[in-house]
């Protein structure tokens, strides 16, 4: 396997006192952990975002990152150059802290010649429990002081895609800031600003709680939209445009844990005891059947092999997300195994 432009989630914290209802990991918030770097975690980190395989760091979490700015900083400064770096948040602080944060991260990013992407939740569920909110502010921010090293995006998991093109361009007018909206497919529109373009990008929500207002497509539409987004059929794994190879997508958690994205049902190590690199990860993907198989099969295919049996059905409609549905059938004995039966 020929694997090349990986994607690498850091998951920094936890702890989020935002209270999003979605929220897949709202039992961990108030007890949760925050990522602190070991020798050797800095070690692991350091190889991984450094490879030239590597085209994207992402920097999230199981909560919200701004609750532990120092990690993000310290794996910024990991960077030996080059690097394309995001940042995703609700951007709930205060617009003077935000500001600092900004600063600080821009003079950290154009010293090391790389970039950072900070992408802003801009849906209902986040807006509303908001009080300072950052969009507008961020835009004002770039268009006043022009920091190279950042650029700004958003992102929503709302129903009405209405709501945030509506948000987006009042919010902005109120900074006297002209916006308009594009749409560009399913799952992207654009947001001009003076010529200027911000990209917009529309998530399926995890397991929509019951009574949750239409909207979404379902897991077939859903994975429609990102293969005419593409121009590939979609697999798991770290998704490159036609006809580029895909890469890998691995995630590590807060307490150090290593997983493919989306397959979080083997652990593969952990940072701060083990050594991690993307040659090792690469055979695993190699060796592992399943693994294997989630990373070269359409991934329509496979659930579609599945297409009478019940359980699998019910799963698909009720997860709605294809990233999470692998966690899912993994609960059930046997069900995952049937999908890549010979």
């Amino acid at each position: 396997m020929n694997m090349r432009g990986h994607l690498l989630y850091i998951d920094i914290t936890q702890i989020c006192g935002i209270g999003c209802a979605f929220c897949m990991y709202a039992d961990k918030h108030m007890s949760g952990t925050s990522m602190e770097l070991s020798p050797r975690a800095i070690e692991n980190l350091a190889s991984l975002i450094n490879s030239p395989d590597v085209k994207r760091i992402s920097i999230s979490g199981e909560g919200e990152p701004l609750n532990n700015v120092k990690v993000f900083h310290q794996i910024l400064a990991l960077s030996l150059g080059g690097k394309a770096f995001e940042f995703i948040t609700s951007g709930f602080f205060p617009h003077d802290k935000l500001e600092a944060f900004y600063e600080r991260t821009h003079v950290q990013v154009t010293a090391n010649g790389d970039t950072c992407n900070i992408r802003l939740s801009s849906d209902s569920h986040h807006i509303e429990k908001i009080r300072h909110r950052p969009h507008g502010f961020s835009i004002a921010y770039l268009k006043n002081q022009k920091p190279d090293g950042l650029t700004f995006s958003f992102r929503s998991v709302d129903t009405d895609r209405a709501f945030t093109q509506g948000y987006l361009v009042e919010e902005l007018s109120r900074w006297g800031l002209d916006a308009k909206i594009e749409t560009r497919g399913a799952l992207e529109d654009a947001l001009i600003v003076d010529g200027q373009t911000f990209g917009v990008d529309y998530k399926n929500l995890v397991h929509p709680a019951p009574g949750t207002p239409p909207g979404y497509l379902d897991l077939k539409g859903y994975i429609s939209a990102i293969e005419e987004k593409t121009q590939k059929p979609f697999t798991l794994g770290s998704i490159n445009k036609a006809p580029l190879e895909n890469g890998l997508d691995v995630t590590v958690k807060p307490n150090g844990d290593v997983f493919f994205y989306g397959i979080e049902i083997e652990r593969l190590g952990n940072i701060h005891i083990d050594s991690i690199d993307w040659e090792q990860l690469s055979r695993h993907v190699a060796q592992t059947p399943l693994i294997r198989a989630l990373y070269t099969r359409p991934f329509i295919d496979l659930v579609g092999r599945l297409e009478h049996d019940e359980l699998t059905q019910s799963i698909l409609t009720t997860v709605n997300n294809p990233y999470w549905v692998v966690k899912a059938m993994a609960s059930h004995d046997g069900v995952l195994e049937k999908m890549i039966a010979s």
